[in-house]
C-alpha cells in the first residue's frame, strides 16, 4: 500500500474519532467497546478539588461577590481581629513587624528633585524650600487635625490600622493649620459595611460608600465621640474629594479592606486557647495536684447519697489548689489523684507547627514572627530575609502610591497659596518632581554585603547611587556629608591620610599607613608570644606568623 493511501486512511480514522458521541449505554445499539472506553475516561476526568463526596462535605463551595462576602463577614472579622490585637502577643508582634518594616523609625522621606526651567540643572533653592517646609509640616500637631500626631505617627497608625482592620479613612481639611492643609484619621468602623441601598438608576450605596455610575462620589461617616455610631444611624455624607480610603486590594471590584492576617486568625485563636489550657494544666500539676474527693453512701453528710433524685440536685463543692499546702480530709473521705501531666512532649512541636502556618498566612518568616532563632544560620536567614523584604517593599510602594503621592500635590498647592512656600504658582508642575525614600535595612553580614557591593560597582552592574538607595540614602546626601566631614577634619588639623592611611594607586580600599601597620604587626606578635605559653584545653597553643 502506498504512503498516500496510508495517510488518507489515518486521516479518515481521526475524523471518525472526532465525531460527537452519545454517552455509552449497553442498551444503545451500535456502541462499540472502543466508544465505551472513551466515555469511561471522559466521565473520570474532572478537577478533584471540585468533586462532591463525603470527604468534601465540610468544604464550602459557595460563590459570593467581594461586596456580599464583606457585608456578611467584615464586622465579625474586624471585631475578632481587634480582640486578638488586644490579647494576643503574636498578633501584636505581627502588627509591629508590619509597622516597623514598612514605616520604620523615621518614616518615608521626601527628596525634592526639582529642576530649573532649562530641565537640566537642579533648582537648589526650590528643593531646599520644599524639603524644609515638608519637614515643618511633619511636626507634631501641624499635619493632623483633632489630634497631635506627627507625620511619622500618622504613617505608623495608618499601617497598624490597615493591618488590624483592613483599611483606614483619612479626611482632608483644606484651609486649616499653618500650611492650610491637615489630615484627620477616621476609625473605619464608622463607615458602616451594612449600609446598602439603591437611590436611583445611576446612584447606589454599597458598604457605606456612594457610587454614581460606578465612581465613588461620597462616604457615609458615622458620628464620632465616646460611643461612635457604627450603625450610621446619624451618618454624615462626606464628598469623596475630602476622603482618602486606604486598603490593600486583592480582589477585582473590591471596595473595602479586611485584616491582613484573616486567613490565620482562626488558627491563632485556637493556638492561644490551647496554650492557655496547657499553662493552666501545668500550673495545677505543679501545685498540690488536682483530684476528686469521694465517700461511700454510708457516710452521712454533704455529697452524693446514692439516691438518683437527690444526686441530681446535689451541689459539688470545689477546693482551690495552692502550692505547698496539704489538706486534712474528714473521716470517711478519700482523695482520688488527678495528674494531668502537662505540658506534654508534643506541645513544643505542635506549637511551632501552628506558628509556622500563621507566619505563612502573614507572609513573614517564622523565626522572626515567633522570635525563634534557634535553627537560624546566615544562609537560611539571608534567604528568608530577601524573600520577605520583597513583601515589605511591595507594601512600601503601596503606601507611597496610596498616600504620599496623593497628599503631596495637595499640600504643595496649599503651602504655596498660604505663602509658606515662596514659589511661583505658575510653575507648580515643576515642584511636583519629588521622590520618596522608605526605610531600608541592614544586612545579616555587613562585611560580605559591602564586598559584594564593591564587586558589583567594579563590574558595572550597579552604581554608587544604587548602593546608596538600597540603604535608604540618597547619593547626593552621602557626597555632601563626606564633603562636610572632610572640611571638619581639615579645620581641626586632621588629615584623611592619618585616619585612613595612604592608599596606593589603583588600590581597591584604603590601606593603613606604614607606621600604623608596623605598630599593628608588633601588637600581633606580642599577642602570639603570650598565647604560645598558654595551655588551652590541655594542648599547647603555638602559632607563628606567616
Amino acid at each position: 500500500m502506498s504512503e498516500g493511501l496510508l495517510q488518507n486512511g489515518r486521516i479518515l480514522q481521526l475524523m471518525q474519532e472526532a465525531q460527537p458521541f452519545r454517552p455509552f449505554s449497553p442498551a444503545v445499539p451500535g456502541s462499540s467497546p472502543r466508544q465505551s472506553a472513551h466515555f469511561g475516561k471522559m466521565a473520570k476526568r474532572q478537577f478533584l478539588a471540585a468533586a462532591q463526596s463525603r470527604l468534601t462535605m465540610d468544604w464550602p463551595a459557595v460563590n459570593l461577590s467581594s461586596d456580599e462576602q464583606l457585608t456578611r463577614n467584615l464586622r465579625a472579622l474586624r471585631g475578632r481581629s481587634r480582640w486578638l490585637a488586644d490579647n494576643n502577643g503574636y498578633y501584636m508582634r505581627y502588627i509591629g513587624m508590619c509597622t516597623m518594616n514598612i514605616v520604620g523609625p523615621s518614616g518615608v522621606r521626601l527628596e525634592s528633585k526639582v529642576l530649573k526651567a532649562n530641565g537640566v540643572d537642579a533648582d537648589t533653592t526650590a528643593n531646599m524650600q520644599i524639603e524644609l517646609a515638608w519637614r515643618e509640616w511633619s511636626k507634631k500637631g501641624v499635619c493632623t487635625r483633632r489630634s497631635k500626631f506627627t507625620r511619622v505617627d500618622l504613617e505608623r497608625i495608618i499601617i497598624g490600622s490597615v493591618v488590624r482592620d483592613g483599611e483606614v479613612l483619612i479626611r482632608k481639611w483644606f484651609g486649616y493649620g499653618s500650611h492650610g492643609y491637615q489630615l484627620e484619621l477616621i476609625d473605619p468602623m464608622r463607615l458602616p459595611v451594612d449600609l446598602n441601598k439603591t437611590i436611583d438608576n445611576r446612584t447606589e450605596i454599597i458598604n457605606g460608600i456612594e457610587y454614581v455610575d460606578g465612581e465613588v462620589s461620597a462616604y457615609y461617616i458615622g458620628k464620632r465621640g465616646l460611643k461612635c455610631d457604627y450603625d450610621a444611624t446619624q451618618a454624615e455624607r462626606v464628598p469623596a474629594r475630602f476622603i482618602e480610603h486606604l486598603f490593600f486590594p486583592l480582589w477585582p471590584e473590591q471596595k473595602r479592606g479586611f485584616p491582613w492576617l484573616a486567613s490565620g486568625m482562626q488558627r491563632l485563636h485556637m493556638m492561644d486557647r490551647y496554650e492557655n489550657a496547657e499553662v493552666i494544666a501545668a500550673r495545677v500539676a505543679a501545685e498540690n495536684g488536682g483530684g476528686f474527693f469521694k465517700t461511700s453512701a454510708a457516710v452521712e453528710g454533704d455529697g452524693f447519697t446514692g439516691d438518683a433524685e437527690d444526686d441530681g440536685e446535689a451541689e459539688i463543692e470545689y477546693m482551690e489548689s495552692e502550692a505547698g499546702s496539704f489538706g486534712k480530709l474528714p473521716e470517711g473521705w478519700e482523695f482520688q489523684q488527678f495528674d494531668p501531666k502537662h505540658p506534654t512532649n508534643a506541645f513544643e512541636a505542635l506549637h511551632s507547627k501552628l506558628l509556622r502556618g500563621i507566619a505563612a498566612a502573614g507572609n513573614v518568616p517564622y523565626f522572626s514572627f515567633a522570635n525563634d532563632l534557634g535553627d537560624v544560620n546566615y544562609s537560611s536567614a539571608r534567604v528568608g530575609i530577601l524573600e520577605v523584604r520583597d513583601n515589605w517593599q511591595e507594601k512600601q510602594n503601596w503606601l507611597v502610591s496610596w498616600l504620599h503621592e496623593i497628599i503631596y500635590p495637595e499640600w504643595l498647592r496649599m503651602a504655596i497659596t498660604t505663602g509658606v512656600l515662596n514659589l511661583s504658582p505658575s510653575d507648580i508642575w515643576r515642584y511636583q518632581r519629588v521622590s520618596w525614600a522608605p526605610r531600608a535595612w541592614n544586612w545579616v553580614d555587613p562585611e560580605k554585603e559591602a564586598k559584594g557591593n564593591l564587586q558589583k560597582v567594579k563590574m558595572g552592574s550597579a552604581s554608587l547611587s544604587d548602593i546608596a538607595a538600597e540603604q535608604g540614602k540618597e547619593f547626593e546626601e552621602v557626597v555632601e556629608q563626606l564633603a562636610r566631614d572632610k572640611a571638619m577634619l581639615e579645620a581641626a588639623g586632621i588629615s584623611l591620610v592619618d585616619v585612613f592611611g595612604e592608599s596606593s594607586t589603583g588600590a581597591d580600599v584604603p590601606q593603613p599607613s606604614t607606621g600604623r601597620a608596623q605598630d599593628l604587626l608588633r601588637r600581633i606578635e606580642e599577642l602570639e608570644r603570650r598565647l604560645a605559653g598558654m595551655n588551652i584545653n590541655g594542648q599547647r597553643y603555638a602559632k607563628s606568623l606567616s
